[in-house]
């Protein structure tokens, strides 16, 4: 399918690929400019393959907040809260990005290859007199990232400078009403647009051509966004993600709330006074760093020093910034363990071992700090 801003990739020189059955860019330069773009000054993504649902109604809040493992409850209005939406079972259907707008209405940003799924499972349990719309089919959307993305926001709409880190707006312009949230999947500082692709497409050409003036920005692919995603150690669903994974297995304690009286999925993660279950035979996810020259790729087997097989590369690439090839994995909770304190371990790769030693997430250390300081 292809998407609103296709034209203007083309334009661009974008090498277009098929993700999800979206035709999106690949990259535009290389991967390792890009994201050293974005690094070091700011870049923008097409995100317009992601899924956009508005739940509107009385219960709004209430009915999304049963889904989340996160507290939408405890958010004030105009904010936005990353959590997990849970099968009975504790298995994460999708992780996503929960927008609240007072009482009445609530937003969510959900992965492209889960949309469908996921807007049956939030429909079938809405509560009552809550409706939900998809915006998805027309909508556009798109991520400004980077150190100087508020140099660029300001050339362009200056009064979003404001906006403080996780904060949600709706927000006007060429007749169309734009959903715009202060977060990023990069680990660096920015902004995320959503709305209709009639104006969409022509205030995305107005920020690439304002950045493009001032050297301060570039368009970037699926490549460097999963590079600096993975930098960052943030999960992808369908690799660190699946309904075989719940958020403790994963180490997303953050976006679990346990004082909740209760979420879809509570039971089977939490015992009754919030303590996590730690499900027997449930690998875990570790961080891992080359000693040796070598990229290791979704499916590599990691192994014990002593041959034995103990899991399996579910993200791994190559960075400058984090010294070599890096990655994460799932494996078995007792050598997590072992690992941690100094067991020897290997990745194969193409059939040969490469020794690794443990990493922690974040791989890299990403300007937001200094946003966060500033705050």
């Amino acid at each position: 399918m292809t998407l609103p801003l296709g034209p203007s990739h083309l334009r661009e020189g974008g090498h277009m690929v098929d993700f999800h059955g979206y035709s999106l860019p690949i990259r535009f330069a290389t991967i390792l400019s890009e994201s050293a773009a974005v690094r070091e000054r700011s870049g923008i993504f097409d995100i317009s393959h992601m899924g956009h649902f508005e739940i509107r109604g009385t219960g709004a809040v209430s009915s999304v907040n049963r889904l989340l493992t996160s507290n939408l409850e405890a958010v004030e209005s105009g904010k936005a809260l990353y959590g997990h939406l849970l099968d009975e079972s504790g298995g994460v259907i999708d992780d996503i990005m929960a927008y609240r707008f007072g009482e009445d209405r609530v937003d969510l940003v959900v992965n492209a290859s889960n949309r469908e799924a996921d807007l049956e499972w939030v429909t079938r349990h809405l509560s009552p007199g809550t409706g939900i719309v998809d915006h998805s089919p027309e909508h556009v959307g798109w991520a400004l990232q980077g150190p100087e993305s508020e140099e660029v926001m300001g050339s362009v709409l200056p009064d979003l400078c404001r906006m403080k880190r996780r904060e949600a707006r709706t927000v006007a312009w060429g007749g169309s009403s734009f959903l715009v949230s202060r977060t990023g999947y990069t680990g660096e500082d920015g902004w995320e647009f959503f709305g209709p692709a009639r104006s969409g497409v022509d205030l995305y050409e107005t920020f690439l051509h304002a950045g493009k003036e001032s050297g301060k920005l570039s368009p970037c692919g699926l490549g460097a966004r999963d590079l600096l995603r993975l930098e960052m150690g943030y999960p992808l669903y369908g690799q660190e993600l699946t309904r075989e994974v719940n958020p403790f297995d994963a180490r997303l304690d953050f976006a679990v709330s346990r004082s909740k009286g209760f979420f879809i999925g509570r039971d089977a993660i939490l015992s009754e006074d919030g303590t996590p279950r730690i499900l027997s035979g449930h690998p875990v996810l570790v961080g891992f760093l080359l000693q040796e020259k070598g990229i290791p790729r979704t499916d590599c087997i990691l192994e014990t020093g002593g041959g034995n097989p103990v899991g399996k590369v579910t993200s791994g690439g190559y960075s400058p910034r984090v010294g070599g090839g890096f990655g994460l994995g799932f494996v078995d909770r007792v050598f997590a363990e072992e690992f941690r304190r100094g067991a020897k371990a290997n990745v194969r790769i193409h059939g040969n071992l490469h020794p690794i030693r443990p990493g922690s997430w974040p791989f890299v250390q990403s300007g937001l700090t200094k946003t966060l300081r500033k705050q």
